[in-house]
């Protein structure tokens, strides 16, 4: 199933043709793309029509085996490229969110009621101490890179050209063998399709692959390990704790103190895998834009990916679990008129949740000391 309609489509191009040369960009909205499946597109000539013929095709092939989804991908080139551009950045970054939440399933924050941000922080004090650095660079090893493979009826899902259908996301180590990320990732299904059955979400998680140490695009991972069981699980909250054998590693530490929000800049940080590349960190002007019962809320750069990675506070300490993400206009973050609003499930939620409902597993995370 396509992940847009023909007329999203047309605005899309519309779009990218009003602020790009089709024939100069063309190389630069590949960049990063399988160049095995760039070399089977079809040739159309015309720069204006190549460009065209180049977004439906990947329209037609959502994914790769890899995991990755290059009409995705395209976009986030496009928006790149296309930054400072007025009303057709927004335009693809609107058409961007709606492939990576129809294409991963991740839920779309509700945007109603987030509070706009007017005044532009430009005099804070950005510099951070050593320590802090050297604190985030013990922290990374305890994230990592997920693979899911995706599962329909008790058997393995396949594209067209007959390889396995996976998704990505990232998960971190709550214990050195107990790895946290959200449901939607182990879920595996696109927006459309629903929540997978508890038979395919357990073979999904047994069949997740968690990579160690991808510090970088041009690196593989240091080692990659299996994981044994799906642990526990919650849909509302998108969580799901899954096993692998020891690590051996310290797990991040966390927090069950729910982040606050009065008014003040909070910056949080991300360790993610966005896109399923290397490992980045995104610190300091990821401040907090509200705090809500269920919900923390804040500013960054994150991509389909980076669901699953822990939101840390200046302590790196986890405070919550990231979820989704959406470009919005008509808020001013930093002077620009453009920002993501991502989300994240307070972390103290997860945590009461799972003493309630597993008391077994959170005496062996030691959440009983912490609530």
């Amino acid at each position: 199933m396509a992940l847009l309609t023909q007329q999203e489509i047309l605005k899309l191009a519309d779009a990218l043709i009003g602020s790009l040369d089709p024939a100069g960009s063309r190389i630069a909205l590949l960049q990063s793309i399988d160049r095995r499946f760039v070399a089977v597109f079809p040739q159309a000539g015309a720069p204006a029509a190549q460009m065209m013929v180049d977004i439906g095709y990947m329209n037609d092939v959502e994914r790769l085996t890899s995991g990755v989804v290059p009409l995705q991908q395209y976009l986030q080139n496009a928006a790149f490229l296309l930054y400072g551009a007025g009303q057709n950045e927004v335009t693809v970054r609107a058409i961007l969110d709606l492939v990576t939440q129809r294409a991963t399933g991740a839920p779309r924050p509700d945007v109603e009621n987030i509070k706009e941000i007017k005044e532009q922080i430009i005099h804070a004090d950005d510099m951070v101490t050593f320590a802090f650095m050297e604190a985030g660079v013990k922290a990374a090893p305890a994230v990592l890179k997920l693979k899911v493979p995706g599962f329909q009826n008790g058997q393995p899902r396949k594209l067209a050209n007959g390889q396995p259908v996976n998704f990505l996301g990232t998960g971190w180590l709550l214990t050195s063998s107990l790895i946290m990320t959200n449901h939607h990732v182990i879920n595996a299904r696109k927006d459309s399709e629903g929540n997978a059955s508890e038979a395919d979400l357990q073979l999904q998680a047994k069949g997740t692959q968690a990579l160690l140490d991808f510090d970088a695009d041009e690196m593989e991972a240091g080692s990659t390990i299996q994981v044994t069981a799906l642990e526990a699980w919650e849909p509302g909250l998108d969580y799901a704790i899954i096993r692998v054998p020891d690590t051996g590693r310290s797990p991040l530490r966390y927090t069950a103190q729910k982040l606050t929000y009065n008014n003040e800049p909070i910056p949080v940080n991300i360790i993610q895998h966005p896109g399923g590349r290397g490992k980045r960190y995104a610190i300091r002007n990821n401040l907090v834009s509200s705090s809500t019962a269920n919900e923390l809320r804040y500013f960054t750069d994150t991509e389909a990916g980076t669901s699953g990675s822990p939101v840390l506070n200046d302590q790196w300490e986890v405070v919550a679990l990231h979820r989704a993400s959406m470009s919005v206009s008509g808020v001013q973050f930093q002077g620009k008129t453009t920002a993501y609003v991502n989300i994240g499930t307070h972390l103290s939620l997860i945590l009461e949740d799972l003493k309630a409902r597993y008391p077994a597993l959170a005496a062996e995370i030691g959440i009983g000391d912490t609530l």
